[in-house]
């Protein structure tokens, strides 16, 4: 059996108050293992909902960066993923201290007979010293409430996919296709685990390695340099002195496409590490910690390096080699492009590097470490970065990073400073460890170690693919508790989280591995959620809000579905790019990024978006209509069930039967076949279908006898020649004119259905 999100997350602990002393403050404010409703408030919550002591007044100094940062009272801001949990760390190992027998946590902020460097905060009768006994009489007998995050509570009132249209929409998502009748069988009635070896089988194929390279290709922007020679021309060439291999070529056109397969493989060296790592079902922290680097058979070439290929000339083959002169490689932290692209100079020091790092790979947004605005006024200090608490805040914990990848210039080439680091900056490390003096050289790799051994590794990499998968960025914890949405919006980051969690901690245990990310977010709720069982009263809709995935397909999906859908992409001709992709055409006004100057795609749709998916539904449904019937029953994939000529009425408008229950058993057929809905043969949804062929071909019938529509097809919607080869059809196969306006008429449903929000989203 799979995991599930369904198990309970902990019991109930509740033992005697042993803080006997405090019992008086505690009970004034009702703080005992459950509320006066009969909840169960874990250590956790209380922290975050009542002990607010802590992270409104204590964090102020006491944080890696604060006034108090060289004591051992250290907390962590509600900015870092997982702070509850450190800071309850914190709390209990700090709750042992005691001078004369009372509690240093109680003692210090009232200054009763010791001294605290930021004064006197409050005194035993206000509310932050209760709130403090409190949580300290909660250190000495923890609270864990069974099913403190119930996921089957919560999604009660949610429909969820079953296993079959599941299927359907991971296949889709994973590798742009539709499921196989042997995949359907596989799971078909046997729960949603039964998905597990079909999604490993999909995982083992090349199109889902290209959705790979799409999710990371969305952090590292790395293909801002796939054009030309771009990637190639930022190297320095006397590292590289086969870098432009291919000049020697003399035939012309084959040197150009040695040139562009020599720059893709290296502009997406960091990318194809990932794909490489999941492939091979490597522990998927090697992507920081691999000591080689990947090559394609042509950018190997250019790096001068000597690597085995099983077929040379294929330019998507990955393997792995090592640069010439001793690299010290570390994953993508040493990868010459990954971080050319995100560049240093002699006054950032590395500092953006530090801070991609801490985004991509530890779920950490640093600028959110000090989100209030910072005023310049008030930075005199000498050396704001190390001295000024407006600043300290994020260079804290960025400044030891930024050192740690010391050793890469602006241009992304391993070059150890002569000198050393900068000497008014933070000792290069991460966290509270500093780098050691004899591996200064080697840094990075000391660096990658660290990072690939912290728990936020893990989230971090959940976080990632669940974004790939449902479109969707991870909640952050809301902090405005004036919102009137505040308490559904917690609830919805809470169960999130909780599941982003429990997923790591399965990743962490089964070897890194990336494929179970993968399998157990597409079972998990989120994925799987279609609608609400009942309408969602308004006070709760803030709850919802991360659940379901029905997002706007990206260019590059829907340029997949179209083609797997309808048989045919939508293209100019066979060889030119999908509109989709195009960056002439379609790629950006339809919410793609070009890697570059647009590093954001566009979940929402709008007006420029709607207009283009028109076109597509009505280009595609011309295209693809006739050259569908042009093949034989069994060989179609949109008309199975009727035949071009099947018009429902006779020449006396009497209606034929057997016509009708064919069309309306075809529009059954596409309703599941397009957009994923099963429906019965009497479902109003069939019966609005119908009726809009009905018009379409009665309005037709109409305008051909009175000579006012033509009989034949345009030219773009016939069908006389082979579409991908261009050699005309046998004579019998052709169809070009359409004098019973039944072909308008499908075309007419396959416009409807192709414009459909349930097949433009996903």
């Amino acid at each position: 059996m799979g995991w599930s999100h369904t198990k309970p997350r902990a019991r109930q602990v509740v033992g005697k108050l042993a803080l006997t002393a405090f019992a008086g403050a505690s009970m004034s404010l009702g703080l005992a293992a459950c509320e006066g409703n009969g909840k169960c408030v874990s250590n956790a919550e209380f922290l975050r909902t009542q002990a607010t002591v802590f992270q409104e007044r204590c964090v102020t100094c006491h944080n890696s960066s604060g006034a108090a940062k060289e004591t051992k009272f250290i907390l962590e801001r509600s900015a870092v993923p997982g702070y509850i949990d450190a800071n309850l760390r914190t709390i209990g190992d700090l709750a042992r201290y005691e001078v004369d027998g009372a509690k240093l946590l109680l003692i210090k902020p009232t200054t009763d007979g010791v001294d605290h460097g930021g004064g006197t905060l409050f005194d035993k009768k206000s509310k932050e010293y209760e709130q403090i006994v409190a949580m300290l009489e909660r250190v000495e007998d923890p609270v864990e409430c069974a099913n403190e995050v119930n996921f089957g509570e919560y999604f009660a009132d949610v429909e969820l996919l079953d296993e079959e249209a599941t299927l359907r929409k991971a296949s889709l998502a994973l590798v742009g296709r539709l499921p196989t009748q042997d995949e359907y069988e596989q799971v078909r009635g046997l729960g949603i685990d039964s998905l597990d070896p079909v999604l490993d089988a999909m995982m083992e194929e090349d199109k889902f390695f290209t959705r790979l390279g799409e999710w990371y290709n969305d952090l590292f922007l790395t293909d801002r340099y796939v054009g030309g020679t771009e990637a190639l021309d930022l190297l320095y060439a006397e590292n590289y002195p086969s870098l432009y291999w291919f000049d020697a070529t003399s035939n012309e056109a084959l040197r150009d496409k040695q040139a562009r397969w020599s720059n893709i493989g290296a502009a997406r060296s960091a990318v194809n590490l990932v794909k490489y790592v999941v492939d091979n079902d490597l522990p998927f922290t090697e992507v920081l910690t691999a000591d080689y680097m990947v090559f394609t058979p042509y950018s190997a070439k250019s790096f001068g390096v000597s690597v085995n290929f099983d077929n040379p000339e294929d330019p998507n083959e990955l393997q792995a080699g090592k640069l010439p002169g001793d690299y010290p490689h570390a994953g993508i932290l040493s990868d010459p492009i990954w971080n050319i692209r995100f560049p240093t100079t002699d006054t950032n020091r590395n500092r953006h590097r530090a801070r991609m790092i801490y985004r991509f790979f530890l779920a950490t947004d640093i600028l959110r470490l000090a989100e209030r605005p910072i005023d310049p006024t008030n930075i005199a200090d000498h050396n704001p970065t190390m001295n000024n608490e407006n600043c300290t805040a994020c260079h804290a914990a960025i400044d030891p990073m930024a050192g740690a990848m010391m050793n890469f210039d602006s241009m992304g080439q391993y070059r150890p400073p002569e000198d050393g680091w900068y000497p008014d900056m933070r000792v290069p490390g991460f966290k509270d460890l500093t780098v050691p003096f004899d591996q200064f050289a080697t840094s990075h790799q000391w660096l990658a170690q660290q990072i690939a051994d912290e728990e936020l590794f893990a989230v971090s990499t959940v976080q990632t693919v669940f974004t790939g998968l449902t479109g969707q960025t991870v909640m952050y914890e809301p902090n405005d508790t004036n919102d009137p949405d505040y308490t559904g919006k917690h609830k919805a980051f809470e169960i999130q989280d909780a599941m982003i969690k429990d997923i790591a901690a399965a990743f962490s245990e089964e070897n890194k591995s990336f494929k179970l990310i993968v399998r157990e977010i597409i079972k998990s709720e989120f994925f799987r959620a279609k609608n609400a069982r009942d309408p969602i009263p308004d006070d709760k809709a803030g709850e919802y809000i991360s659940v379901g995935t029905a997002q706007f397909l990206p260019p590059e999906q829907l340029t997949r579905k179209i083609e797997a859908v309808t048989g045919y992409p939508w293209r100019q001709s066979p060889t030119s790019t999908d509109y989709l992709l195009s960056g002439n055409e379609y790629r950006i006004f339809f919410g793609g990024i070009d890697s570059d100057s647009i590093t954001e795609r566009i979940r929402e749709p709008n007006g420029i978006m709607a207009n283009i998916a028109t076109r597509m539904s009505n280009e595609m449904a011309c295209r693809t209509t006739a050259r569908d019937f042009s093949n034989e029953p069994p060989d179609r994939l949109l008309f199975p069930f009727v035949e071009p000529d099947a018009q429902p009425e006779d020449d006396n408008g009497n209606a034929i039967p057997a016509v009708i229950d064919a069309i309306k058993a075809n529009i059954q057929y596409l309703h599941f076949h397009v957009l994923g809905e099963k429906l019965e043969l009497d479902d109003p949804q069939i019966d609005r279908t119908y009726a809009l062929f009905i018009d379409i071909w009665k309005d037709g019938k109409a305008g051909i006898a009175a000579e006012t529509y033509d009989g034949n097809l345009p030219g773009n919607c016939r069908a006389t020649n082979d579409w991908w080869t261009g050699n005309p059809l046998p004579e019998e196969r052709q169809i070009s004119a359409d004098p019973d306006y039944t072909i308008r008429a499908w075309m007419g449903v396959m416009t409807y259905l192709l414009s459909d929000y349930r097949f433009l989203h996903e």
